[in-house]
């Protein structure tokens, strides 16, 4: 169902002047479903940082300074009311329990963890058995991936921890919730793409009541170092080296081309570095909504 532009139009001027609607306004605002656990509390919000212990020691290390750079961002705001979480995971079920256990409204979350476009990777180790634990896009997916493991053997096996996002509850987001995967590919391909779990979360939001929520994804390989160009990452941080730009205490995996999803579609691809501007990403949603989807797709910017 097409929304009332209004409520984009008068988000946005609220934005720019400097201010926010704030979440218990939002949530009293927005209709959602029924909550699966106790009501939130509106009077706060939280971000919560999902960040992967199960890859390498290197990858785990890169991943983990990533998350401290994002919460001593976040931290910066003075002016709300928040708590920042991080939480250390290896399979999905941690992901999905966490985030519907929320009493706190979310108002972001961020994965650091390897992706591709059907889900957030994650692998579990007991013994010397490993498994697959990763978020998938869907129920769909998450069968098919089971299939295809039992049927070509191989090291990594089916795990009952994997999960897919039709599990979580999205009444637990605030309005303008920001979802963003740093990992590889996530928010690869076209508008028409299913698998994309990208396209798919931000659906899930918009139909949840979300109306300004968006999901973040990279649109190529992602790296931790601005430094390094795409497509040479491992996933590792790397070693500070001539005309390397910053410390291994300063990686960031924001940067690269980035695709920003709303109600299942790509409203705008940038290349601009850090944390992309909430003006932005608003104003690229009242275009998309004004065209009615006509000439909005992929809209790109680039800020110094």
């Amino acid at each position: 169902m097409r929304r009332n532009p209004l409520v984009l139009l008068i988000a946005f001027a609220s934005f720019a002047a400097g201010g926010r609607v704030d979440a218990q306004t939002a949530q009293t605002a927005q209709p959602s479903r029924a909550s699966w656990s106790s009501p939130a509390d509106t009077t706060a919000y939280v971000r919560l940082i999902f960040i992967a212990n199960c890859f390498t020691a290197a990858e785990n290390s890169a991943f983990k300074y990533a998350a401290a750079n994002l919460v001593a961002e976040y931290e910066r705001d003075t002016a709300s009311r928040q708590v920042v979480r991080r939480i250390y995971f290896d399979n999905a079920r941690q992901i999905v329990d966490s985030i519907n256990r929320q009493r706190l409204v979310i108002r972001s979350v961020d994965f650091l963890s390897h992706s591709r476009d059907d889900r957030i990777g994650a692998t579990m180790t007991r013994g010397n058995v490993q498994y697959r634990t990763s978020l998938f896009e869907s129920r769909e997916h998450m069968e098919e991936a089971r299939v295809l493991a039992d049927a070509e053997g191989g090291d990594l096996h089916n795990s009952s921890r994997m999960a897919s996002i039709e599990e979580i509850d999205f009444s637990h987001f605030s309005y303008d919730a920001v979802v963003e995967i740093h990992g590889c590919h996530a928010g690869t391909g076209v508008d028409s793409l299913p698998a994309n779990i990208c396209r798919r979360l931000s659906q899930a939001l918009y139909m949840s009541g979300k109306q300004l929520a968006v999901v973040i994804g990279h649109g190529t390989r992602a790296n931790p170092n601005a430094s390094r160009p795409a497509g040479t990452h491992s996933g590792a941080a790397a070693a500070p080296g001539p005309g390397f730009k910053e410390s291994i205490l300063a990686q960031d995996y924001r940067h690269g081309l980035r695709m920003v999803y709303f109600n299942g579609r790509t409203v705008l691809a940038t290349r601009v570095s850090g944390a992309i501007p909430q003006t932005a990403i608003i104003s690229a949603i009242i275009q998309a909504q004004n065209a009615g989807g006509r000439g909005s797709r992929n809209r790109r910017i680039n800020y110094p």
